[in-house]
């Protein structure tokens, strides 16, 4: 029953295209009666402030990854910020907001992604096994991110590589969305051809839920080696469903995970630590239950409703609205 609009963008170097959706930002803004914009990641939050300032409208920004402006158009973009500030600004963690370029005198909040922790854990292991043609009584590594080098994938790759030997009934699954014209893509190809993993390792693509649970499900352990993150809501969607994690220790896998109780973190880049640390939990179905198990008490503090109530009492805020709780 909610209205849903949509603004096809292009580049933000492009004048003609800012000016379109800023126009159209502000067009449904007066149409709709909209009271608050709330402008999620990066991109969207010129095109959002200039919007408000056009109608009127108070903006949040919600910031997910850090705001470090390197290119010249991004820098330019950040000048241009700084001159139309947000009612409030939301970081997706501390990481997140100690990394982010500073907007002197604007209130900021931390509000960390909440998931449905029921359905996280819906995974039905056998189904998620046979999409795949993975054996009932094999070993299962999983990975979920989008492919670009900063997610780890080609540390997921050589993990395996070095494990395959050692386990010859070890399988992976790496999903997310990839570029398959890509230099990183291509890197990732050459990988897999020189570690000769075959068919065991299967990409299938950007899997979702009710399968994506299920690869979940049918996982030993969840590795997200990922050298730049700030949440990690695949992390946490994994701890939700029982499973081990072994993460790189990065902003939001620490902010999820204790060493050696909740998971493993070991240091971004480090290919023979990712491997130390997934053969000691292969080698220990106990030390993999108690994980999970520890796992599942820290995503229960992390669940969509209370995400959502966080949300709803500060957009009260920005209005000038109380809650009565």
């Amino acid at each position: 029953g909610t209205a849903a609009f949509s603004l096809p963008r292009s580049r933000l170097r492009s004048p003609r295209n800012l000016m379109a959706l800023v126009f159209g930002l502000r067009d449904v803004a007066r149409r709709e009666g909209v009271a608050l914009i709330h402008a999620s990641e990066n991109s969207a939050l010129l095109y959002a402030s200039l919007a408000g300032r056009l109608t009127r409208t108070p903006v949040i920004w919600h910031i997910h990854s850090p705001l470090q402006p390197r290119a010249r158009s991004e820098r330019a973009v950040a000048r241009v910020l700084r001159l139309v500030p947000p009612a409030h600004i939301v970081f997706t963690s501390p990481g997140t907001r100690r990394r982010t370029m500073a907007f002197p005198g604007v209130p900021w909040s931390v509000v960390t992604p909440g998931i449905d922790v029921e359905q996280c854990a819906s995974g039905d292991a056998r189904r998620g096994r046979d999409a795949f043609g993975i054996p009932a009584d094999a070993l299962v590594l999983s990975m979920f991110a989008r492919f670009v080098p900063m997610k780890g994938q080609a540390d997921f790759v050589g993990a395996m590589g070095r494990l395959a030997t050692r386990y010859p009934n070890l399988y992976g699954v790496m999903c997310g969305p990839a570029d398959k014209d890509s230099p990183y893509w291509r890197k990732l190809q050459r990988l897999v051809a020189e570690y000769d993993l075959g068919e065991r390792l299967i990409i299938p693509g950007d899997v979702r839920p009710p399968l994506k649970d299920d690869v979940v499900a049918a996982s030993d352990v969840v590795v997200h080696p990922s050298h730049n993150e700030p949440f990690g809501l695949a992390v946490l969607e994994a701890m939700a469903a029982g499973k081990p994690v072994v993460a790189a220790a990065t902003y939001g896998p620490r902010l999820l995970i204790e060493d050696g109780v909740s998971g493993v973190l070991v240091e971004a880049g480090d290919v023979e630590a990712l491997s130390s640390a997934l053969t000691r939990l292969l080698d220990d179905p106990g030390t993999r239950t108690a994980l999970g198990a520890a796992a599942v008490r820290v995503a229960g503090r992390h669940g969509v409703d209370e995400m959502v109530r966080r949300f709803e009492a500060l957009w009260d805020d920005v209005l000038g609205l109380r809650r009565d709780t």
